[in-house]
């Protein structure tokens, strides 16, 4: 008898074992995007190049609304548990869909602006800013409450690409006077906003004869800095990208430039901040790795200059990995299989420890540029950027694209799916702890039994089996060399564990699956 997870396969065009070895492309070959007719929506088909699952989730066009995509690479679609989702049309309005089947829920009236966050516990709530006032929305009752007015600027955010932390009690956010007769925007203050406690934590006032140029400010994910972002190539104070403490206190500037970014943590715990750079020696563009503490760098990859791209970390449950989306530039407005490019118009997961190691999962098919407005300042569709950001648990993606067809209209702009929760991998089978003892973690996946072994034992605390909405489903203590845990009691699926130790600190982290 055929299990629902073998027909799933047998669907997809894969064996059982083609999936055990290793389901995913994680080479860094060229791999030439070809033509695949537009998925029709909410029919399921397969990426003829990755063998992954990919869902068209919306119809803008027919819906007569402006299109419909994920907000951005750096914000969270889901809410906390996942219940429902959050997209944006070309006009920036937001409508709420089931985050289980994707079906239209509603338009969200009044909810715009440039900072749109979920709550990170309660699946009803978001925030959204709105002037210089941070206003929170139940989704479900449409309740508008006032959190904070930020005075005497009129205009008070993150300028669009910050995040609150992860718990939500931080906020970073630029202060600002907008003159809407001459359009003329003057930065002012920089501040940090306890929402729990509804207090200013810390103000530092941007000198007006310093700045060149102000791009966005975000509190990091564990709210222990605030990031400055310039977007210029100057070193100095107040350019490139600053970094200080909650409290703003100055700690490192880099004249980094201005490529995207997101900022997330790194497989121990670390937070970092990861960007695209463009290096004039090789001319290549890196992405690379920081360290907020301390602004050491890691290059973890080199794709071509000829196209531009976001990364993502918004899985908040698997750390030690970053989404990224590339996408052409205006020079690149034809496709030749001869000269298709490693990573072009691609989305891919891309490991922060520098080994290169990628798991790619699908071409997004979009294009900003119509072969008849080929004009980077005036000819592009810039919601057609792909924009593809995760999921909390990091299982589904999302994706914008045009899909080539009628470039020059954000109507055309709908949002994709790729929905991993049925494929089989093993993220972490081998962790290195603070005093570089090995854990090794098998088999991944597994049966009905998970083996740990610490080859410098005994192990000293306790591991945490979590589903990937959070919540923990199964604890053991550890206390020896080998351990063999029972699981047969836990479904079939994708689970995450955490290692502590005897303090409950310092978890090491992983992803299992489960036969």
């Amino acid at each position: 008898m055929k299990t629902t997870r073998t027909i799933f396969l047998i669907l997809m065009g894969l064996s059982l074992n083609q999936v055990l070895v290793g389901q995913f492309v994680t080479d860094h070959n060229a791999i030439f995007q070809g033509d695949l007719a537009q998925p029709q929506k909410g029919v399921l088909t397969t990426d003829p190049n990755f063998h992954t699952p990919l869902l068209r989730l919306t119809d803008a066009r027919s819906s007569e609304i402006h299109g419909l995509a994920p907000d951005y690479s750096k914000r969270l679609a889901w809410n906390c548990d996942e219940s429902f989702l959050l997209l944006r049309s070309g006009w920036g309005d937001a409508y709420l869909f089931n985050g289980g089947n994707y079906q239209f829920v509603k338009a969200l009236n009044g909810v715009a602006g440039d900072d749109v966050f979920w709550h990170p516990s309660d699946p009803q709530k978001l925030y959204y800013s709105i002037d210089s006032a941070l206003y929170s929305y139940n989704v479900v009752t449409d309740l508008v409450t006032e959190v904070h007015l930020f005075t005497p600027y009129n205009f008070a955010n993150t300028c669009g690409e910050g995040n609150l932390s992860n718990d939500g009690r931080y906020y970073a956010l630029a202060e600002r006077y907008y003159n809407y007769t001459t359009g003329e925007v003057t930065y002012h203050d920089l501040t940090v906003y306890d929402i729990r406690e509804d207090k200013i934590v810390s103000t530092v006032n941007l000198p007006q004869e310093q700045l060149s140029d102000f791009d966005w400010v975000s509190i990091s994910p564990l709210g222990n800095y605030v990031v400055v972002d310039y977007a210029s190539w100057e070193t100095g104070r107040y350019h490139g990208m600053e970094v200080y403490d909650r409290n703003f206190n100055f700690i490192w500037q880099k004249g980094l430039g201005p490529g995207h970014s997101d900022m997330g943590l790194d497989a121990s715990g670390k937070e970092v901040l990861i960007i695209d750079i463009y290096n004039e020696t090789d001319n290549l563009t890196h992405i690379c790795k920081f360290d907020l503490a301390t602004g050491d760098s890691t290059s973890l990859l080199t794709v071509s200059p000829l196209f531009d791209l976001h990364e993502s970390c918004r899985s908040m449950l698997r750390p030690g990995w970053v989404l990224v989306s590339t996408f052409d530039y205006v020079g690149r407005l034809s496709d030749s299989k001869e000269d298709w490019l490693p990573f072009e118009d691609e989305v891919f997961a891309l490991k922060m420890d520098g080994s290169g190691s990628v798991e790619r999962y699908a071409h997004h098919h979009s294009r900003e540029y119509s072969t008849y407005t080929p004009n980077r300042d005036s000819g592009a569709v810039y919601f057609a950027e792909p924009r593809a950001t995760m999921s909390k648990s990091g299982n589904r993606i999302l994706f914008a694209s045009n899909w080539r067809l009628t470039m020059n209209e954000d109507f055309s702009v709908d949002c994709y799916l790729v929905d991993l929760r049925n494929m089989i991998t093993g993220y972490s089978d081998v962790l290195t702890d603070k005093s570089k003892n090995v854990i090794r973690i098998y088999p991944n996946p597994i049966g009905d039994y998970l083996n740990i072994h610490y080859e410098n034992g005994p192990l000293d605390g306790y591991i945490g089996i979590f589903d990937p909405i959070g919540k923990e489903v199964k604890s053991f203590p550890l206390n020896k060399d080998q351990a063999i845990f029972d699981l047969t009691d836990l479904q079939a699926g994708i689970y995450y564990f955490k290692i502590f130790d005897k303090n409950g600190a310092n978890p090491k982290m992983g992803k299992i699956v489960k036969l």
